[in-house]
């Protein structure tokens, strides 16, 4: 009676620590499940449903065309086509923006987003000046960008660009997090992946069709979770692979440079998001036109900006 006593004993024992091992993995995986679940819930919050990540908020119309600042409406409008403000007769270089709400400027209190601080900075110190024709829209995916360069205006657009820039993929890659956020297996993405870089290369060849001559500037994707969420490291890594897929592809096109703009939110200490925590406010977007302006006058891109 004793042993078994004995061994009973042992047994909680050695029982009692297991439960003690476990018991903070297991704490763990319920944190982390609980944060990947908080994110999910971020991303899909607002309420218009296709809104990811890199592309939710300010319902702006689809297009706006500027010398150097938008107009910003305050009246919301039924139509989908902006109004049309006054233009430079003669504009020393025209730029187009296509894509996502990254290139349409959501988050930005002054409605310009990174093209038109770029367009602005450009003016203010080389005094060029600059017309911007930005057709981005929000929750842009590659199958209706390619859609839109089938549409007349847009053709027109760019056939006569001096400069095109250029932000798409981070709502693919976020519509395939929002499907498998309790499961985010790298195969799933590596699928999705493929899948996109072939219709990124379809729009390059696109673009290429109507104008053989611009520069490209593409824009790629910051991680807007890592600073709340940072034990979901699989986005992370997702994101960075994502970016890797798209710098390889456009740069098969020897006029098109891939601009890095992950480490600028990664590394700066300051707040550099929007409200909604996944777009820039003004300074993240001020800082992405610096990023875009330094790569023009690194590479001499454009030979019309006289850059010292």
């Amino acid at each position: 009676m004793k042993k078994q006593r004995i061994w009973l004993f042992l047994f909680l024992i050695l029982a009692a620590g297991i439960l003690l091992s476990v018991k903070p993995i297991l704490e763990h995986r319920s944190q982390r499940l609980n944060e990947i679940k908080q994110a999910a819930s971020m991303m899909v919050m607002n309420e218009a449903p296709n809104e990811t990540v890199i592309s939710s908020i300010a319902n702006k119309n689809d297009r706006e065309k500027t010398d150097v600042v938008p107009e910003v409406s305050k009246e919301k409008s039924d139509s989908s086509k902006p109004e049309e403000v006054v233009q430079p007769e003669d504009p020393d270089i025209r730029m187009v923006g296509l894509g996502d709400s990254l290139t349409k400027g959501s988050g930005d209190s002054t409605g310009q987003g990174y093209i038109g601080r770029l367009a602005a900075n450009i003016k203010n110190e080389t005094d060029t000046s600059v017309l911007v024709e930005n057709y981005a829209v929000h929750g842009r995916q590659t199958p209706k960008l390619y859609k839109m360069l089938n549409e007349d205006d847009v053709q027109n657009s760019l056939s006569e660009a001096d400069v095109i820039v250029m932000s798409i993929g981070g709502n693919d890659l976020m519509k395939v997090v929002k499907e498998h956020f309790l499961d985010l297996q790298m195969d799933v993405f590596q699928q999705e992946q493929t899948n996109y870089v072939e219709r990124l290369s379809a729009i390059m060849k696109r673009i290429r069709s109507i104008n053989s001559d611009a520069p490209i500037l593409f824009i790629g994707l910051y991680n807007p979770l890592l600073e709340n969420f940072q034990s979901v490291t699989e986005i992370d890594q997702i994101v960075q692979r994502w970016n890797g897929a798209s710098e390889d592809t456009v740069l098969k096109d020897d006029d098109t440079t891939f601009v890095p703009v992950y480490e600028l939110f990664n590394s700066v200490d300051e707040n550099l998001f929007f409200d909604d925590g996944f777009h820039p406010n003004d300074q993240g977007y001020e800082l992405m036109a610096r990023q875009i302006q330094y790569r023009l006058k690194q590479d001499e891109l454009v030979e019309e900006i006289p850059f010292e």
